[in-house]
């Protein structure tokens, strides 16, 4: 005798194989189907149905427990199992894991009510320069012809945004679904806003901050397979889009599009592969594109569209070096006299200026002069920053916090504590000094924290109520700000040294793209760098504003060392609270012995946060000359030697920071 009607579910949870349930009478399911069931001693856990069967024996290892629930309404679709599958074998983690990214929690979707998004789709003409034109009638030409990547790339302020809305309109146009994606929730409510008077309605926002209903809604709205336009951050890329005809990746380059907790993931690289399984089109959009994407355009792999002056007809912002060799700062003091002149003569005209430094706080180290003591968090191998603002030392890693304390605690020193260094709080209050009688604005992730915050900051700025706004790498990106007509930047060097690979191309995106902040509309901009090390070539090569220079600097730089994008990465880090445990597990891992000479095992090092959270860490960094024998090998190493309970494991596939 058989039991009839039964199907095999994926359940969201860190399990790579299904499991099999029974259907109660009258429930219909099919490969995609989002379910209930009982799983251990959870009763509500979403699974999805990966295949059904007709018949099941009745002897069976254990007791095969009824589907609880069928969402009736959500079936993912073919293309979007096809893309977990992916993610998973190319992070390799779990596909219940990766299942659990593209749903939202464990009440009926369909007894969701969703709000009545009617609008009036009145697109507002653009009258678009030459460069421009051609640069969305050549992408135009490749709609629904050519579904490899598009990469948008123009100087700062060229009207990057402009064109790809012109792109827009033409697949809005076909009822197709649209995903506008953005590193950093920091830029939506600018792009919010310019959307709206471009197209006459809202489009829909997607990030962490969105509330449960509105997050509902728009994922309802998206597998129903309306013709919505949802602009968000790096999960907006999970939402079950059933008529997906354009994704746009706005500032490519931006490393805040990996994701570093939980599921390791490029949402960059994974939206260039959702598109290939969509058969939509995607453009990649950015003034300082990634080496990465720079490498697939010389090899052909993307199409490449260029816009080479700014959309005003304005030169490009003015560049200039302030030698800290040469112009010595004043004890204490962190700006130098050319910047203050500068910041005189631009407030005098009743413009803004932006000083740009990416640094927290208001001072990162603190040291006692008598013994060289130093705040270091207890819970990791890092000094803690002094926020003044808020009264308290701060650990940027692990968030624990200290009280501000002037006497040493080890020699116990008399006022011997002296802060070392500035960060951006410490500039607001030397420019308070400097220029009392003007507005003076701070913009970092400690005082924007909201999306209001950020959207108040920003419309300050815009409708100058804010004289100088010193900002960390927040205000770096994708900002437009009319009378913004002087840029500083006060520590170029930041960044330049360390073992980071990708150290030196941060470096010139950042200072490139917080550059281009100024001087975008009816007035060149001017932009000072203050510098030790003026001949550094990062340095000269925004001087003298030759970037293909240095991108084929640096890829031959790759190419030499055999880094990426010439070779393949995964990183595993291994942290417990023992070090020997860690330690002796690591050193396992890299003692097995494989065979092929395209396999490379570095490690395993103490990370360079050796200590963090109270978890001591160990690195292993292993190098391939493909991602296919790269993963196989790993999992293969993972699974000769499981983890013992006592540690931790982070696989990291071509990671982004080496921390």
């Amino acid at each position: 005798m058989c039991i009839r009607d039964s199907c095999n579910i994926i359940v969201t949870r860190p399990f790579d194989q299904y499991f099999t349930y029974k259907l109660k009478k009258g429930q219909i399911v099919k490969e995609g189907t989002i379910v209930r069931v009982p799983f251990g001693k959870t009763k509500n856990q979403l699974g999805m149905v990966i295949e059904t069967m007709q018949t099941l024996p009745e002897k069976n290892e254990y007791e095969i427990k009824n589907v609880e629930y069928v969402f009736k309404n959500t079936l993912l679709s073919k293309q979007i199992i096809r893309l977990i599958n992916w993610i998973s074998d190319y992070t390799l983690e779990p596909r219940g894991l990766v299942l659990k990214l593209f749903l939202i929690n464990n009440k009926k979707i369909e007894d969701i009510k969703i709000e009545n998004n009617e609008n009036l789709y009145k697109p507002n003409f653009v009258k678009l320069n030459n460069d421009q034109e051609i640069a969305s009638r050549k992408i135009k030409d490749l709609l629904f012809k050519f579904y490899s990547p598009i990469v948008l790339e123009g100087v700062t302020g060229s009207g990057k945004t402009e064109v790809y809305f012109e792109i827009v309109e033409e697949v809005y146009k076909k009822n197709k679904q649209i995903l506008i994606m953005v590193p950093e929730i920091s830029l939506t409510p600018q792009l919010e806003k310019r959307f709206l008077e471009r197209f006459g309605f809202s489009p829909e926002v997607w990030h962490s901050k969105i509330s449960d209903k509105k997050r509902k809604s728009i994922w309802f709205r998206s597998y129903l397979g309306e013709p919505i336009v949802v602009i968000g951050a790096r999960s907006s890329l999970f939402l079950p889009f059933k008529k997906l005809g354009l994704i746009i990746v706005d500032e490519e380059h931006d490393i805040s599009y990996k994701q570093e907790d939980n599921i390791r993931y490029h949402a960059r690289d994974i939206a260039t592969v959702r598109a290939k399984i969509e058969k939509c089109n995607i453009i990649l959009s950015s003034a300082t594109p990634s080496l990465e994407t720079q490498n697939n355009i010389n090899k052909k792999k993307y199409k490449h569209v260029f816009l080479k002056s700014q959309f005003s007809g304005i030169e490009l912002p003015k560049i200039e070096l302030i030698n800290l060799n040469e112009n010595l700062l004043k004890k204490d003091k962190w700006i130098s006299q050319p910047i203050i002149d500068e910041l005189t003569s631009c407030l005098n005209k009743k413009e803004q200026a932006l000083l740009f430094l990416n640094r927290r706080g208001y001072s990162p180290l603190s040291l006692c002069f008598e013994c060289g003591y130093r705040y270091q968090c207890n819970q990791c191998t890092s000094w803690l920053v002094m926020h003044r603002s808020k009264k308290r030392l701060l650990c940027h890693h692990c968030g624990v916090i200290y009280p501000i304390k002037s006497d040493c605690p080890k020699c116990e020193s008399k006022e011997s504590i002296k802060l070392i260094g500035p960060g951006i709080e410490r500039i607001q209050e030397e420019l308070g000094i400097l220029f009392p009688q003007y507005r003076i604005g701070v913009m970092s992730s400690d005082v924007a924290n909201t999306p209001n915050k950020i959207k108040n900051i920003v419309e300050n700025f815009e409708n100058n109520k804010i004289d100088i706004l010193v900002a960390t790498q927040i205000m770096a990106k994708g900002y437009h700000f009319p009378n913004l007509s002087f840029v500083g930047v006060l520590d170029a060097d930041a960044g330049l040294t360390g073992g980071d690979m990708r150290a030196i191309e941060r470096t010139y995106n950042l200072l490139q793209q917080v550059s281009g902040r100024a001087g975008r509309t009816n007035k060149r901009g001017k932009v000072l760098i203050q510098t030790y090390f003026p001949d550094q070539e990062v340095i000269q090569s925004l001087i003298k504003r030759d970037r293909k220079l240095f991108v084929q600097q640096a890829l031959k730089d790759r190419k030499t060392f055999n880094i990426p994008p010439f070779t393949f990465m995964t990183s595993i880090i291994i942290s417990g609270h023992t070090k020997s445990q860690a330690e002796s597990y690591a050193q396992k891992l890299v003692q097995h012995n494989f065979s092929s000479k395209n396999i490379n095992i570095l490690g395993p090092v103490e990370a360079p946060i050796f200590l963090l959270r109270g978890q001591h860490r160990y690195r292993i960094l292993i190098k391939g000359s493909s991602r296919k024998l790269l993963n196989e090998y790993t999992k293969f190493l993972l699974k000769k030697y499981p983890l013992p309970p006592s540690l931790k494991r982070i696989v990291d596939v071509d990671p982004y920071t080496f921390m």
